[in-house]
């Protein structure tokens, strides 16, 4: 949690989780250089743009599309309305009332406090709104705050 203001409690996206993608597009990027490097040693002909491409996509992911992601990503919950900001080219908000939210779903993985590869799914009356890359303890207190919310109504 970043912080609570007012009763609403502001998340952003977990910095382990762009650490981790950053470590498979790597691993990628580097499987394929490999990949081009055998095939150069070995005689068979290479395209130079296919290589040009490959270099300028991952380029572009890691140096664009992650931290941007990242950046942008923001989730507001609060006792009567959820809101969450993610994109990578252009802001997607998405605006949900607790009233309508009928459960929660968290689900945190394996090394996840390492790895930030956790979410949390708020399924509402017709509408199913999922928040990926947050930390373990963010996905515990979100799940708590909500559980507790939801508990109150009946």
């Amino acid at each position: 949690m970043i912080s609570e203001v007012n009763g609403v409690r502001n998340y952003s996206a977990s910095k382990a989780a762009m650490k981790t993608l950053y470590w498979a597009v790597g691993g990628v990027a580097l499987l394929r250089l490999f990949l081009t490097a055998t095939r150069v040693v070995f005689g068979d002909g290479v395209s130079t743009v296919a290589l040009l491409i490959f270099v300028m996509v991952i380029g572009l992911l890691a140096g664009v599309a992650i931290p941007g992601y990242f950046g942008r990503s923001h989730l507001s919950v609060s006792g009567k309305d959820i809101v969450c900001i993610k994109g990578m080219v252009s802001d997607r908000k998405v605006y949900l009332p607790v009233e309508a939210v009928k459960s929660v779903t968290m689900v945190v993985t394996p090394f996840g406090s390492r790895t930030g590869l956790n979410f949390i799914v708020f399924n509402a009356m017709g509408a199913r709104l999922i928040v990926w890359f947050l930390d373990k303890d963010d996905c515990i207190d979100i799940y708590g705050f909500m559980n507790e919310v939801i508990g109150s109504r009946s």
